[in-house]
C-alpha cells in the first residue's frame, strides 16, 4: 500500500500537467488561421482552419477523403500525405511507417501533422499507400501483420502493371452508359465489369471511381467485400470439385488430384492461357450423383477420373471457337 499511494500521486500530477499544458497551448498560444491546400487524384481544394490542431481532424472536417483506421493515433499508417509545405519536421511515432525515399519526399501522417502554418499537401490513393506499406515493410510486425506462408515469411511480388486495350474501353463506355441514370449503381457495374473482364482490373477501379464520384477507398472495399468479385485474373471456365463428406468419401480427393495434374495447377490457380480456373467448394447441392463437379454453371454427376479429358475438351474447344 506504501508503495502503490506514490505511484497514484505521482500519475495524478502528470496528468494534471498534461492538461494545463493543453490548455495553456490552446489558450495562450495563437496560430491565426490557417490555409490548406490539398492535391487528390488531379483535383486540388483549398480551405482555412483555425490553427492549433491535427491535420487529420481540419481534412475529415472539411470533406477531404483520408483513410484512418486507428483514430489519429498513429498506429496503422494509412492517413499517409505528401507536405509540400509547411508541417514541420517529421515525428518519431511516424518514422517507423516511411521508407527512406518517404522521408526524404516530405511523407508524413496525417494524424500527427499540427496545423500551425499555411500547408501544401498530396494525398495519395489508398491502393498506392497499403501497396507502399507492404512493399517497404514499414511496419511494426510485433503490433499488425506478417506475411507468413508455410512457415516463411512471404515475398511481396513487384505488381503488374495493366493495360486497358481500346476495345476493352469501348465495352467499358457501354456498362457506363447503362447505368448513367441509376442512383447507387456501383454494384451492378462492377459486377458487370467482373463478368466481361472475369476479374476487377486495377485501372478500371479507378475509372469506376472517377466517373462516379466516389473515393477509391470506397470502390477497393466493395470490391474485396464480396465474395463473387476478383481483384486477379480469374480463368474464363472455373471447375469447382464438390469435397463435402459425400462427394469425398465416394472419391471426390481422387478427383481433385487428377484435376490437378491434369491441368499443371493447384487449387486457387489458373491455367497460363487463362481458360481454366481450378476451386474446391463444401457442397454443390446433388449429394445423391456424388462425386459431383461443376463447370461454370454445368453440373456432372456421378464423375469419374476418366471423365475428366472428356469434359476439358469441351471448353478446349469452346474456347477455339470463340477465338475464330
Amino acid at each position: 500500500m506504501s508503495f502503490v499511494t506514490p505511484v497514484i500521486v505521482i500519475t495524478l500530477i502528470l496528468l494534471v500537467i498534461t492538461i494545463l499544458l493543453s490548455i495553456a497551448d490552446r489558450l495562450l498560444v495563437s496560430y491565426g488561421e490557417c490555409k490548406i491546400t490539398v492535391h487528390q487524384e488531379d483535383q486540388t481544394k483549398e480551405f482555412t482552419v483555425d490553427g492549433g490542431g491535427f491535420l487529420l481532424s481540419a481534412l475529415t472536417s472539411n470533406g477531404v477523403e483520408i483513410t484512418s483506421s486507428c483514430a489519429g493515433k498513429a498506429s496503422c499508417g494509412y492517413c499517409k500525405c505528401r507536405v509540400l509545405q509547411g508541417g514541420g519536421q517529421i515525428l518519431p511515432t511516424e518514422e517507423v511507417f516511411m521508407s527512406r525515399e518517404e522521408k526524404l519526399s516530405g511523407m508524413r501522417l496525417a494524424c500527427q501533422v499540427k496545423v500551425k502554418n499555411d500547408l501544401d499537401i498530396f494525398i495519395p490513393d489508398f491502393l498506392t499507400t497499403v501497396r507502399g506499406i507492404v512493399q517497404n515493410k514499414t511496419y511494426d510486425p510485433k503490433l499488425r501483420w506478417r506475411f507468413i506462408k508455410d512457415g516463411y515469411e512471404d515475398v511481396i511480388p513487384e505488381p503488374r502493371i495493366v493495360k486497358i486495350d481500346p476495345e476493352d474501353d469501348v465495352a467499358v463506355d457501354r456498362i457506363f452508359d447503362e447505368y448513367r441514370d441509376m442512383p447507387g449503381a456501383v454494384v451492378p457495374i462492377l459486377q458487370r465489369i467482373n463478368s466481361t473482364f472475369n476479374y476487377l482490373p486495377e485501372p478500371l477501379l479507378r475509372q469506376t471511381a472517377k466517373r462516379l464520384d466516389m473515393p477509391l477507398s470506397s470502390i477497393y472495399r466493395l470490391a474485396t467485400f464480396y465474395n463473387a468479385f476478383s481483384l486477379k485474373p480469374k480463368g474464363r471456365n472455373v471447375i469447382r470439385v464438390c469435397m463435402g463428406t459425400s462427394c469425398y468419401v465416394k472419391g471426390g480427393g481422387r478427383v481433385l488430384e487428377a484435376m490437378e495434374r491434369k491441368l499443371g495447377i493447384a487449387v486457387g490457380e489458373n491455367t497460363e492461357d487463362l481458360n481454366f480456373a481450378l476451386e474446391t467448394v463444401s457442397c454443390i447441392g446433388c449429394c445423391g450423383q456424388s462425386p459431383v463437379i461443376s463447370v461454370n454453371d454445368e453440373i456432372y454427376g456421378y464423375f469419374k477420373v476418366d471423365m475428366i479429358d472428356d469434359v476439358l475438351h469441351k471448353y478446349c474447344l469452346g474456347a477455339e471457337q470463340s477465338q475464330s
